[in-house]
C-alpha cells in the first residue's frame, strides 16, 4: 500500500477539496515517504527530521492563508489556525495552554527553521534548547515501516505517543509523528465546519 487520503467531509466543497489533494500530493505524501528514512541498506542515512518539520509547518502556513483566516498576518494567522483548530484535547499531556502551544509553534520551532537555520537568531526561545524528535525506529538503524505510517494516516483515534509540543524549564520538543497525526485530523475536522468551508470556497472561487 501507500500514502492514505484524509477522510474529508462528503460536503466539502469542491474547490476546497482540490485544494486540500494539492496540500496532500505536494506535503503530506512527501512526508509519508520521508518517515521511511533513514534506509541504510540503500546508504540513504539522514532521518530528514527537520525537513519533515519544515515541511508541515509551510503546510500549516499554506492552510491557514487559504482555509482559516483570509486578510490577517501570516503570524495570525498559522497561530490562530494551530490555537482553534489542532486537536490539542487529544494530546497525550498538554503541558501549556493551546495559545501558548501554537506561539511556540509559530516563533520557536517554525520562524527559525525558515529564516535562520534553526539558530533563532532572534531569541524567541529564550535561551530554552529546541529539539525536532522522531519517535524511537521499530527498525534497526531505519525508519518507520510502511505498515507503521500507514496506520498511522488511517488512525482516527491518538496513537500512544507523547504530545506533538512537550515544554521544559530547559527545552521545546516537537515530535513529528504526532505533530504529522494531528495536522491530518485537523484538515479533516475542518471540513466538518460548514461555516468555515463557505467562507473558504468563496476565497478560492474569487481566486481560481
Amino acid at each position: 500500500m501507500a500514502y492514505q487520503a484524509l477522510v474529508l467531509s462528503v460536503s466539502t466543497p469542491p474547490l476546497v477539496r482540490r485544494l486540500i489533494h494539492r496540500i496532500e500530493t505536494h506535503s503530506f505524501a512527501d512526508v509519508h515517504t520521508m518517515l521511511r528514512l533513514p534506509v541504510p541498506n540503500y546508504r540513504l542515512d539522514a532521518g530528514c527530521n527537520f525537513a519533515i518539520a519544515q515541511v508541515l509547518l509551510t503546510a500549516v502556513g499554506g492552510i491557514s492563508a487559504t482555509l482559516y483566516r483570509q486578510g490577517a498576518t501570516d503570524g495570525q494567522r498559522f497561530k490562530g489556525l494551530l490555537r482553534d483548530h489542532f486537536p490539542w484535547g487529544l494530546e497525550s499531556t498538554q503541558d501549556v495552554p493551546a495559545s501558548e502551544a501554537a506561539r511556540i509553534i509559530y516563533e520557536v520551532f517554525r520562524n527559525p527553521l525558515t529564516h535562520d537555520l534553526g539558530l533563532d537568531l532572534h531569541g524567541k526561545s529564550n535561551g530554552i534548547k529546541v529539539k525536532v524528535k522522531r519517535l524511537q525506529r521499530p527498525l534497526p538503524k531505519g525508519g518507520l515501516t510502511e505498515k507503521w505510517i500507514e496506520k498511522l494516516e488511517r488512525r482516527r483515534d491518538r496513537p500512544d505517543m507523547s504530545s506533538s509540543l512537550t515544554v521544559r524549564p530547559d527545552k521545546a520538543v516537537l515530535l513529528i509523528e504526532a505533530l504529522y497525526w494531528g495536522l491530518r485530523r485537523m484538515v479533516e475536522a475542518m471540513t466538518h465546519d460548514e461555516q468555515l468551508m463557505a467562507k473558504s470556497n468563496r476565497f478560492l472561487a474569487a481566486r481560481l
